[in-house]
């Protein structure tokens, strides 16, 4: 499992880099209207959020509630920042089904997150360790954030006035 979370934060991180350079690509644009700034925010955070979770979950080695922690309360933060932050945006900034339907599967997924962090016996039916359906929700939450970032960036620039 450390290979993968070795990944999955190597991923995160780079991913953040390259979404602040979009960002600086559509600057004016963005920072200069709340609703968009808040939702290039959000994007931002579907990146942190799950780096931070890996990355902890590499320090654990051998001590599983260091993970269990940094699980719980990256993912409690997580769910909370997305669902004040997408609160917050008054109009529509992006359209479509991903954003519609999205948020809320973002929000599902860093409930379960919190879930099997403090109760990892709920994995035993699937025969899976704790970690491994961590894992797999990252790889979820991550895939999100990927086509939430593609989605707001293919958005046609706005008309000036």
């Amino acid at each position: 499992m450390d290979a993968f979370y070795q990944t999955v934060t190597t991923f995160c991180f780079t991913l953040i880099g390259l979404w602040w350079g979009v960002v600086q690509f559509r600057h004016d644009e963005w920072m200069h209207d709340p609703n968009h700034r808040r939702m290039a925010y959000a994007i931002h955070l579907s990146f942190l959020i799950p780096g931070v979770m890996s990355l902890g979950s590499l320090v654990s080695q051998e001590t599983r509630i260091i993970w269990q922690l940094a699980f719980v309360i990256a993912g409690a933060l997580g769910g909370l920042g997305m669902f004040l932050i997408l609160r917050m945006i008054q109009s529509p900034v992006a359209r479509g089904w991903l954003f519609t339907w999205g948020k809320w599967i973002v929000l599902l997924l860093y409930a379960l997150v919190v879930l099997i962090a403090i109760l990892p016996d709920v994995t035993k039916p699937l025969n899976l360790k704790p970690l491994q359906v961590e894992g797999l929700l990252l790889s979820i939450l991550v895939f999100l954030g990927v086509s939430f970032a593609w989605e707001f960036t293919a958005m046609p620039k706005a008309k000036k006035e």
